[in-house]
């Protein structure tokens, strides 16, 4: 963290550059930022932003710390190894729940409306499983428990006639999932792109079913989250971050299934680039929606995971609803 003279310092640069009319702000000292990350197609607009060097036109430089799952960064952030993590909105809930002082400062990544979207259920071709009824007494991996994949699929074998208690949810990081499924480690995974689509194009792996579609459209699903202390002693730093980000979210956008934009997926998730082709990518949104957040505590509290609900007004972050341009 920059000394509090510095941090002044550089807003007054900002500010000055600004009234002279300069295109690029000036800063006195880039600014490391530490951050937890997953190796999937949700976190395609951070790795563009870095790619693109729309941190580092803010005076930023990003480091980041690849994880299996959100829920695992989120004690990083919490220690203050990280100043940021990308994470799912149940973990982050549940962290704040906590008293860990997290609170949301980016929309990351949500689900569409229709399918297919960007994370699916898969079985092997000809398996027997097409309902939650199916899965009773089953196995499907999941990267994380108590995670909003572990939460959809549960609720998903609920909403298609089955008990999800009677599931088995085993932990498997995304890139594995597959894998787990052909020898038969589980019966099936709810994975996301870009696995999900690897798996789509493998001759024997289908598509048994659409968890995020079934139980809910737009799901509020991955967000860039901070501790409400860091927020509060670097309010300029987080809006210098949330405006390169958002750069970031407006070029992924438009440029989705690019040469370039396939190569920088490609980089990051280790994936070949003709694999990255015809990724269903879902447009990036630039806020969080409320209401989705609490729809998603609404789950939550049914599946025995909160006794009351946090109040969502507190967990956002303004430049969450109201992002800096």
């Amino acid at each position: 963290m920059l000394p509090r003279t510095l941090r002044r310092r550089d807003f007054n640069l900002l500010a000055g550059a600004t009234a002279l009319g300069v295109a690029a702000p000036v800063f006195a000292q880039t600014t490391k930022l530490r951050l937890s990350t997953i190796p999937i197609v949700d976190t395609a607009p951070l790795q563009v932003s870095i790619a693109k060097g729309f941190f580092a036109e803010q005076g930023l430089e990003i480091d980041t710390t690849p994880t299996a799952g959100g829920a695992a960064g989120l004690p990083a952030l919490a220690a203050g190894q990280v100043q940021i993590t990308f994470s799912n909105i149940i973990s982050i809930v549940l962290g704040a729940k906590q008293g860990l002082g997290f609170q949301v400062i980016a929309m990351g990544a949500g689900t569409g409306d229709t399918t297919p979207d960007l994370a699916g259920l898969i079985a092997k071709k000809g398996a027997p499983f097409k309902t939650g009824k199916d899965f009773e007494g089953k196995r499907i991996a999941v990267n994380t428990r108590n995670n909003v994949i572990w939460l959809f699929a549960r609720e998903w074998v609920r909403a298609t006639g089955g008990d999800p208690d009677k599931v088995n949810y085993m932990e498997v990081p995304f890139p594995q999932m597959t894998d787990a499924v052909r020898g038969d480690r589980v019966e099936a995974a709810f994975v996301v792109e870009p696995f999900l689509s690897n798996a789509q194009n493998a001759e024997n792996m289908q598509v048994v079913g659409w968890p995020y579609n079934v139980v809910m459209k737009k799901v509020p699903v991955g967000m860039y989250a901070a501790t409400k202390t860091y927020i509060d002693q670097n309010p300029q730093i987080i809006e210098r971050f949330v405006r390169g980000y958002m750069k970031g979210v407006d070029w992924t956008n438009a440029n989705k299934s690019s040469d370039e934009w396939i190569q920088i997926v490609a980089n990051y998730t280790k994936l070949p680039p003709e694999k990255v082709k015809g990724l269903t990518v879902p447009p990036y949104d630039k806020v969080v929606d409320a209401a989705g957040v609490d729809a998603v505590q609404g789950l939550m509290r049914k599946n025995g995971m909160l006794d009351s609900p946090v109040d969502t007004k507190g967990l956002l972050y303004r430049t969450a609803t109201n992002p800096v341009s």
